[in-house]
């Protein structure tokens, strides 16, 4: 290094813990930055619309709408929408893990979330365009976080990320501690007409879907090669 008395070495193993396991699986819950895939030939790119991550004590979940830059034109043959619905259990999560000859190598590859993706367009999912608007009506009109007593709620921490013509934000709270009617409102029912339309297929991609993260594997997981 040219540094008398400094050399460099390999940073040393991470126990493996629940923390471990949740930093790194709320890591690839929320910084999937874009998905792309192939339809007939066109390689197709969406990116965040309306994205939460919502940690309910034994674990956590992720759902949220992706858009193309299409998706406000008329109707379109090809998707415009990508659905997203990501789950991890800390328990399960934790068997696995301890069952896995390399740890990094479970982290990178193994089956740490559970994923599901609908491509679809305003053809087989007409809906998507009333549910949006129903959500964003209420949270475009402005969100407040405000303390509250101390108290006990499903949801421990939200985080919810907004880019929409009208607002863009990012809010992070924890309802336990600071509640939010803008976002405990308009949540609820968008979460369950997200998971109606998820449980319906579209246009399947020609191949692989590529998705693209904030942080590489390399760095997640880095601290335990």
């Amino acid at each position: 290094m040219g540094y008398p008395g400094i050399r460099v070495a390999r940073p040393p193993r991470v126990a493996l813990t629940g923390a471990t396991l949740k930093r790194v699986a709320l890591a690839k819950l929320s910084d999937i930055t874009l998905i792309s895939a192939g339809f007939g030939g066109e390689r197709i790119v969406f990116s965040p619309w309306l994205t939460v991550v919502i940690d309910h004590g034994v674990g956590a979940f992720f759902t949220g709408v992706y858009r193309t830059d299409s998706a406000s034109s008329g109707d379109r043959s090809e998707p415009i929408w990508c659905l997203r619905k990501s789950t991890w259990d800390r328990a399960l999560d934790m068997a696995r893990a301890r069952e896995a000859d390399e740890l990094s190598e479970y982290l990178a590859a193994g089956p740490q979330l559970v994923d599901r993706l609908v491509f679809a367009n305003r053809s087989t999912h007409p809906e998507i365009d009333s549910v949006m608007e129903a959500v964003l009506t209420t949270l475009t009109g402005g969100i407040s976080v405000a303390p509250v007593p101390s108290r006990t709620h499903p949801w421990h921490q939200i985080e919810l990320d907004l880019v929409d013509d009208r607002l863009i934000c990012r809010i992070e709270y924890s309802p336990l501690i600071a509640g939010s009617q803008e976002v405990e409102t308009a949540l609820p029912p968008w979460l369950d007409r997200l998971d109606q339309l998820l449980s319906r297929d579209g246009p399947q991609p020609d191949g692989d879907v590529v998705a693209s993260i904030r942080r590489s594997v390399v760095e997640l997981i880095g601290p335990h090669d």
